[in-house]
């Protein structure tokens, strides 16, 4: 039978008079050459006791297995010098090749602390509690990223401008990425991973009031057209307190799209709780003919968003299923879509492409637009669905033209959605329509004609208008409705 493989203790590198004080959680004594003198020699697993070891950079390499007894084992930033710019890390600076066969490999980073200590600290764009770059294999479950300065796990493509450098198969599982306060950037930021999978983590008190984009939970942002991530499954993570101005729970960005780098994400049975934005999107302009972004966000629960929880702009291939989008107490907030396809930014029209919103169910949104709003869409299904004491208009289409004249809508299907209101109208409640019009992102009482579309068979509750008054929406160009 073979042996279990032999376990390094980093207090064997440490000097015997610090133990006390480090177990105590009271030592300033630099960690940092023991622990990584326990990473170099070890055989494969480096074990870190219950304690708090103040450390500045610590490099991992192929094969290492580097775990602790929990919270109760932290890794705490030593100071707040360009030293400690990295606390874990693989590759940096031009470390690595373009060639993932070079790649390091076969590492797992388990039950640990990390602490950047931002609140002492403050915010440093470019800190990175775990940096990773040019790695297969890489699996990291049960650590907690605490108080991170910049992101909390950076995927990279390097630490320099224009290093190409890739990633494969990182899991990151049952961690916690909380920022302690709202004075950081991103929980896990990804610019390079082919094939990635995060489970069952928890995100919160993530954010900048400083900054204007790219921070919050999940950031996808590719820098380059070589740049690759594809293959992303977010699963059953719980996003809360991510609301900062213009923060996201999870944002995806298809920029550097350039034919195969950049595709196919899930997120599913996730939660989003007070977020500023749920599920946000940075995208260029995409036709019916570009490669498919395949977005699917499923079975998902939209908790009280500042704006809106889902933002297509111009993905292409999103489904939209199984998900609850709600506010509570109903009408509460100030103001914002559940869904909101396409959108229109530097002079440019996005628009959402074949997007298929099915079995959902809307509570109590007080719409900007409309519970859906259609700013720009090129095939559209929209069935199924429950609408449910919607303060305005359940799907608004936004009429009139954006200055580039590249605003499409059409090719709309709009079936089988229940529309109803849970107990009788109170005076004083927001009228409730199932179709209305909107210009510049306001409700008017407009004319939009949608070609090649058609709307049947939808069960709209008396008292409910099906059009908002004084709006007309026609969808027109299908003769019947699809057998």
């Amino acid at each position: 039978m073979r042996s279990p493989p032999q376990v390094t203790n980093v207090l064997d590198f440490l000097p015997t008079p610090e133990h006390a004080a480090i177990r105590a959680g009271n030592s300033s004594y630099d960690c940092t050459s023991g622990i990584q003198a326990a990473i170099d020699r070890a055989k494969s697993r480096v074990f870190v006791p219950a304690g708090v070891y103040p450390v500045k950079q610590l490099n991992l390499r192929s094969g290492i297995e580097l775990y602790g007894d929990g919270q109760a084992s932290e890794l705490r930033a030593y100071d707040s010098s360009l030293a400690c710019e990295f606390m874990l890390a693989t590759h940096v600076r031009d470390g690595g090749t373009p060639d993932v066969a070079d790649n390091m490999r076969n590492i797992h980073l388990h039950d640990l602390k990390l602490d950047g200590r931002v609140a002492e600290f403050g915010y440093q764009q470019y800190f990175y509690l775990l940096a990773v770059n040019a790695t297969s294999d890489l699996t990291v479950e049960r650590v907690t990223f605490h108080g991170f300065r910049g992101d909390g796990m950076y995927v990279g493509s390097g630490t320099l401008r224009s290093t190409e450098r890739h990633n494969q198969r990182v899991v990151v599982r049952d961690c916690v990425f909380d920022g302690a306060v709202k004075d950081n950037r991103n929980g896990l930021s990804i610019i390079d991973c082919d094939h990635l999978t995060v489970e069952n983590c928890l995100f919160q008190n993530i954010g900048n009031a400083k900054l204007s984009h790219s921070v919050g939970g999940i950031d996808f942002e590719p820098d380059h057209n070589w740049s690759v991530y594809r293959d992303v499954t977010i699963a059953r993570c719980r996003f809360i307190d991510i609301d900062t101005v213009n923060t996201a729970g999870i944002t995806f960005f298809n920029g550097h799209q350039a034919g195969d780098n950049i595709h196919d994400w899930v997120v599913s049975d996730c939660q989003f709780t007070n977020c500023y934005w749920g599920i946000d999107s940075a995208t260029k302009a995409k036709t019916t003919t570009a490669v498919a972004d395949n977005l699917s966000v499923l079975n998902c629960h939209f908790l009280n968003s500042v704006r809106v929880d889902v933002a297509v702009n111009g993905l292409s291939g999103t489904q939209i299923s199984g998900c609850t989008f709600q506010r509570s107490p109903p009408g509460s907030g100030p103001g914002g879509d559940a869904i909101r396809l396409g959108s229109f930014a530097y002079k440019t029209s996005e628009n959402a492409i074949n997007t298929v919103i099915t079995g959902n169910t809307f509570i109590g949104i007080r719409p900007q637009m409309g519970a859906i709003g259609v700013l720009g869409a090129n095939g559209v299904v929209c069935a199924g669905n429950v609408f449910v004491d919607i303060h305005g208009s359940c799907i608004n289409f936004a009429e009139g033209n954006t200055p580039d004249n590249s605003r499409d809508m059409e090719a709309v299907i709009i079936s089988g959605n229940r529309i109803r209101r849970s107990a009788p109208t109170a005076p004083g409640t927001s009228a409730m329509s199932f179709l209305s019009t909107s210009n510049q992102m306001r409700i008017t009482k407009g004319h939009v004609v949608v070609k090649r579309s058609i709307e049947y068979a939808n069960d709209i509750e008396d008292g409910i208008k099906h059009v908002a008054a004084g709006a007309m929406v026609e969808l027109v160009g299908i003769a019947q409705p699809p057998t």
